[in-house]
């Protein structure tokens, strides 16, 4: 189950590196934003959450990300990671994993704690 976890980390690293989507954190910056706590909202705080931060639509995040690493998108939910809005958007690969990428939600623009577990 260990290595699954390191693997998908991996996948995700490479396909997010492939796309050059995110430039290269400082170490200190991805251990702060990797343990920070992620907040994830219900669709009525999303939708209020949307409208007043003027956020990026979620639904052509996930088509952007989904047309980028080549995955079927799943879902897209809204969540706040340390003192960030972020989309965690679920996709389903062609080998059948499913991947998790974190977009910025202001940008619409993979975030660099995309790193899964």
């Amino acid at each position: 189950m260990l290595a699954a976890g390191r693997y998908l980390r991996r996948v995700a690293v490479a396909a997010l590196a492939a796309t050059g989507a995110f430039a290269r954190p400082t170490a200190a910056r991805v251990e702060e934003l990797l343990g920070a706590r992620m907040q994830c909202f219900t669709m009525a705080q999303a939708r209020g959450k949307i409208e007043a931060h003027k956020l990026a639509d979620p639904f052509r995040s996930m088509r952007e990300i989904a047309l980028r690493l080549q995955g079927e998108p799943l879902r897209a939910r809204l969540c706040q990671l340390g003192e960030s809005l972020i989309y965690e958007i679920s996709l389903l690969r062609r080998d059948g994993h499913i991947v998790k990428i974190h977009v910025d939600a202001l940008s619409g623009q993979p975030h660099s704690s995309s790193i899964e577990n």
